[in-house]
């Protein structure tokens, strides 16, 4: 059953509700990303590309790969994953080599890329990554690392993608939709197998109206580990500096309590309002200044009581 709340603020009546319409969510999603445009002068989804690459060896099959979008001229790496038996030999670098090579000749400054503590914490600096910050909030001592690479040529991979190595292993640029779905599944069976079935969790989406039932604004959220994580707000301009954003924010937190969450975990671009969420009671764990300047990135994180 959807759950719907009221709240007053000058004489006005707004309706907070977690179940939103047809096209809501969608709205809030494109108001967000077409601040971000403004803010960036246009250059914020360029070179708005994807960057696949799988590693097969000598019969085709996938044996390993990488995922990566890129956004503002940074390359995010999403998905690194290589199979058991071919770990440990050099794969994951020359993939992840490979990605940085396609991200740098299509207009990528930087590479960045977050990490859990049983997986990469030490790979990212051995291939020349620096670190931005440590996430704490999640529970059993697991960490989450924030890292950050500025590109430049790499000689050593330029022009080798699509040659087998000694043992007939090759990357290719080829990816299909099955073969991501390998990459994807590969890297989660990783995960489950360090934390069983605690990344599960669930979707938030808040909507906020006026009595007259028009659209005011809305939240998107979604929770694992016992964690909140947060992904974008938006209040219609003539609707805000009254509360509502920090409403909505508070009802998020509410309802990820009640799931058992004990931190949150958001990004915030400087161009948008840092000073929202710390007076928010969020802290910053770490800042990205691999984006054009002047922009740069807050990690952020709060802890529940």
């Amino acid at each position: 059953m959807p759950k719907c709340s009221e709240i007053v603020i000058d004489n006005h009546t707004f309706i907070i509700s977690d179940e939103p319409m047809n096209g809501d969510m969608e709205r809030v999603y494109a108001n967000v990303e077409n601040d971000k445009q403004h803010q960036t002068h246009g250059e914020y989804d360029k070179p708005g590309i994807e960057i696949n690459l799988v590693l097969r060896d000598s019969q085709g099959n996938v044996q390993g790969g990488v995922i990566a979008s890129t956004v503002f001229s940074v390359m995010h790496l999403e998905v690194l994953w290589v199979i058991e038996h071919h770990r440990r030999l050099g794969y994951g670098a020359k993939l992840v080599l490979g990605a940085e090579q396609i991200g740098l000749e299509n207009g990528c400054l930087t590479s960045q890329t977050w990490t859990f503590s049983f997986q990469g914490p030490k790979f990212y600096p051995a291939i020349g990554y620096e670190p931005i910050g440590v996430y704490d909030g999640y529970p059993n001592g697991i960490t989450e690392h924030a890292f950050m690479k500025r590109l430049r040529e790499n000689q050593d991979i330029k022009g080798k993608l699509g040659i087998p190595d000694s043992r007939g292993i090759y990357l290719d640029k080829g990816v299909t939709e099955e073969d991501a779905k390998i990459l994807h599944k590969g890297l989660h069976q990783d995960v489950v197998l360090h934390i069983g079935d605690g990344y599960k969790g669930i979707r938030i989406k808040l909507v906020i109206r006026d009595q007259s039932g028009e659209f005011v604004g809305g939240l998107s959220a979604w929770t694992t580990l016992q964690n909140l994580i947060f992904d974008y707000i938006w209040i219609e301009k003539r609707f805000r500096g009254k509360g509502l954003g920090r409403i909505l924010m508070l009802e998020m937190e509410k309802i990820a309590r009640e799931s058992g969450c004990i931190a949150s975990q958001a990004y915030c671009f400087s161009f948008h309002a840092p000073s929202f969420f710390e007076k928010m009671g969020y802290k910053i764990l770490g800042i990205s200044n691999g984006y054009p300047p002047p922009t740069t990135e807050l990690y952020l994180i709060k802890k529940y009581n």
